[in-house]
């Protein structure tokens, strides 16, 4: 129960690092602020500084900001400024208003939110390769019988040392060369008691879901892992390029994965999670130790940031995506058009959250556990 509700106060976190971004770029941009709001609902307590009032709210679900002239209806109106069109400002309002800033300001201000999402996920993920990230070593636990790696003679605290004389120096390494080599002899270089030997086996085919739920045929040799870990870390430097390297893989992942999700390729229900699911991934990772839980808090922001800049009206992509027709016509898109599409994007985005949820408690048995702290 305690980790679950650290792992929402967690999330909570991660949006209010969001509004912060929006916040910070705001006022350097020279917009006044008119409430941060740290969490949601009735406002428990409130202090005013200069033109903004801060306030700390009952549902500490992340925060809000709220600008002045953030919509046009909240306008001063002015005398429209000569040649504002050109300059990329809207035509009325006090020159610390939202509206009244150029359009290069305004997609600073909206991008800032997902950018300082991109730095948290860049800076956990960059702290777990240099503080050390656990691997789970190649040594057998335990040998599944009927399977290829008994009638290879393979033993419980066997340490896989190379396969055809390629290196594996963690567990995950040792499975990918297995799972590519269904029907393929592999030489296996093991060590037993501190004595070298070699053991050959054909990895047995199986149908089994990759990462994105297709079927794929992969190679399995009958082994279980003894659960050796080592710690590994890297410097500074390279740290940057695996993380780099770490994040380009999973947003190229992602955007295959919704990919086949449209085409029908991939079920929704097996490859999306919402809310609950993001709660007890983290509750998992705060249970498995700092490497685990920071990694998952770096996937975690590194999907807010990707995310929010899809251009559906309601996210920031999609603000941002009126300031590049703005840009393009010189004109702002009117405002009936904005407010329809927001409106039919919350109410898609509320039913897609709301079905994602339900999946959800069914998938990570939330129900069940549940049940089980009622009666403990």
């Amino acid at each position: 129960m305690i980790t679950a509700l650290v792992s929402i106060l967690i999330l909570g976190f991660l949006v209010i690092v969001h509004e912060l971004g929006h916040f910070v770029v705001a006022r350097w941009a020279g917009v006044r602020i008119l409430r941060l709001s740290i969490g949601f609902g009735p406002r428990v307590l409130t202090w005013t500084r200069g033109h903004t009032e801060y306030a700390i709210s009952a549902i500490p679900l992340g925060g809000y900001v709220k600008m002045a002239g953030e919509q046009h209806a909240e306008q001063s109106h002015l005398p429209t400024a000569p040649n504002a069109t050109q300059a990329g400002a809207v035509q009325a309002g006090e020159p610390w208003e939202y509206l009244s800033k150029s359009i290069s300001k305004r997609a600073g201000i909206v991008f800032a939110g997902p950018f300082v999402n991109y730095l948290v996920a860049f800076i956990s993920l960059w702290v777990v390769f240099v503080i050390g990230y656990p691997e789970l070593l190649p040594v057998v636990g335990k040998v599944m019988s009927g399977m290829p790696a008994q009638a290879a003679g393979f033993q419980p605290g066997d340490r896989i040392r190379a396969i055809d004389r390629h290196p594996v120096p963690t567990w995950e390494e040792m499975t990918k060369f297995i799972y590519d080599a269904p029907n393929r002899p592999l030489v296996f270089h093991i060590e037993r008691h501190g004595l070298r030997q070699t053991l050959t086996v054909t990895p047995a085919p199986k149908l089994m879901p990759d990462p994105l739920g297709r079927p794929k045929t992969v190679g399995l040799i009958g082994i279980s892992a003894s659960g050796e870990f080592q710690s590994y870390r890297v410097g500074p430097v390279t740290a940057v390029v695996k993380t780099v390297k770490q994040q380009l893989e999973f947003i190229g992942q992602t955007l295959l994965g919704l990919f086949l999700m449209a085409t029908g390729k991939l079920s929704m229900r097996e490859s999306v999670t919402g809310p609950i699911g993001i709660i007890s991934v983290i509750s998992e990772g705060m249970r498995l130790g700092l490497a685990p839980f920071l990694s998952r808090i770096s996937l975690l922001s590194l999907s807010l940031a990707f995310f929010n800049l899809f251009p559906i009206p309601i996210l920031d992509g999609g603000h941002l995506f009126f300031l590049c027709i703005e840009k393009l016509r010189g004109t702002p898109v009117s405002i009936n058009v904005q407010e329809r599409s927001a409106q039919v994007s919350l109410v898609l985005l509320v039913a897609l959250i709301l079905m994602v949820c339900a999946n959800d408690v069914s998938r990570f048995g939330i129900v069940d556990k549940v049940v089980g702290w009622v009666h403990r």
